[in-house]
């Protein structure tokens, strides 16, 4: 006999893991947790109905929401590429705020790396289900440096003017 099993998640590589919890909407502090890769994936190449076989990676990111209430979410499969304008260079860069050098491990990211996510929600196609996407990341601002406050200028008098270098 063989039963085909309820799906609990399309939450892709991850879906077990993160169940059916719906990641929030927002920017959060997150932390690369972990990294699968999986090989010789033949999947159809995109706009096209050849098939290609590749070698693919996902990202899961574990982060706690304005109530503390944890929360985890994947990055789509990126194909497993060193070309400049790839996803993966691009998200990897985008993480740390630092170019990757070709021939390094990326693995070695995972549970090194706190960044800045930016979580958007998405309907299906169909209308029928909410999904929760990572639409940016960023590297996390060095601690203790503030960024500048946008202030105006104050107004400029005679006797102000008087001592400008322009």
């Amino acid at each position: 006999m063989a039963i085909i099993p309820e799906v609990k998640s399309s939450g892709g590589v991850f879906g077990e893991t993160i169940g059916d919890d719906l990641a929030p909407e927002g920017t959060f502090k997150a932390k690369l947790i972990d990294i699968h890769n999986e090989f010789g994936v033949t999947r159809t190449k995109y706009q096209s109905d050849e098939t290609e076989v590749v070698d693919l990676t996902t990202f899961l990111f574990g982060f706690r929401d304005q109530g503390g209430n944890p929360h985890m979410i994947a990055t789509h499969s990126m194909k497993i590429s060193g070309h400049p304008k790839s996803k993966l260079i691009s998200v990897i860069k985008s993480m740390t705020g630092k170019q990757p050098k070709i021939g390094w491990d990326y693995c070695e990211l995972k549970g090194q790396v706190d960044c800045l996510i930016t979580i958007e929600h998405n309907l299906s196609r169909d209308g029928d289900r909410t999904y929760a996407n990572i639409i940016s990341f960023s590297p996390m601002p060095v601690e203790g440096v503030a960024p500048a406050p946008v202030v105006a200028p104050p107004p400029v008098t005679a006797a102000v003017s008087d001592h400008l270098p322009f």
